[in-house]
């Protein structure tokens, strides 16, 4: 199953427009400036580039990478202002010859990587575009958050762009068996009352225990460092932060 597909790409920013970057860039400015210097920064899995925008802004060299075109697309765009590079990429398999202070990796896209081996990979991912001492955050969903309030949630959500609407059904459900987050979508996109696109997607998300995660980052060469709630409803994400060693 594709997910982050041109349909969904497209209204990507519509389904997120409640979501704070500004507080999120704000925390991993904080670590910059506590655990830094932090001048250049690489984005693995930019979406949309919401992160890399206001980065940018800030001042940051900033490069994203992403393997949807359709995605990476729109977060050129976004940063075609700023003097910015996003590269389509695979984030396992990229190589841009040069490494960063610090890279990032949000959107619990580390916990799309449900077993240990895929975990370390995506690590290695990051701490092999970063220089010696540098830094790598991520945010990951919390097991104490998610167990604490495990109840399913659904809902329907309508999206409009012009004369295309986007109706979506969505519905969580925590799975403690395979310690993951199942999240289903169903999309359909609508013109003049009538179906023009529909989309089915089902992210499975693993939620992290403090010290598994301390373990796999010390297994990839990095060190943890610390730890803090995102801003974000439900509140089961946490920023993770680490250094290269």
């Amino acid at each position: 199953m594709t997910l982050f597909g041109s349909l969904h790409a497209h209204y990507y920013d519509q389904f997120h427009q409640t979501k704070d970057y500004r507080a999120e860039v704000e925390q991993l400015r904080t670590v910059f400036h506590r655990e830094g210097p932090v001048h250049t920064l690489l984005d693995l899995g930019c979406g949309t580039g919401r992160h890399l925008e206001v980065l940018a802004a800030a001042g940051y060299s900033v490069v994203g990478v992403d393997r949807s075109s359709a995605m990476a697309a729109r977060a050129r765009a976004r940063l075609s202002a700023y003097p910015a590079e996003v590269v389509e990429a695979d984030l396992f398999s990229v190589s841009l010859g040069r490494t960063f202070d610090a890279a990032i990796m949000m959107f619990s896209l580390i916990g799309y990587q449900v077993t240990n081996t895929r975990v370390r990979s995506t690590l290695d991912a990051l701490g092999r575009h970063v220089r010696r001492g540098g830094l790598v955050l991520f945010d990951v969903m919390s097991a104490a958050a998610v167990l604490a309030d495990p109840g399913p949630q659904s809902g329907v959500g309508t999206f409009a762009d012009g004369d295309r609407q986007m109706l979506v059904a969505h519905s969580t459900v925590v799975n403690p068996a395979e310690q993951v987050i199942e999240l289903t979508l169903r999309m359909w996109e609508t013109v003049d009352g009538k179906v023009t696109d529909q989309v089915d997607e089902k992210h499975v998300i693993r939620y992290f225990q403090p010290l598994e995660l301390a373990l796999l980052l010390k297994t990839a060469g990095l060190e943890y460092l610390g730890s803090t709630p995102l801003p974000a409803r439900p509140p089961w994400a946490r920023l993770v932060w680490a250094r290269r060693t």
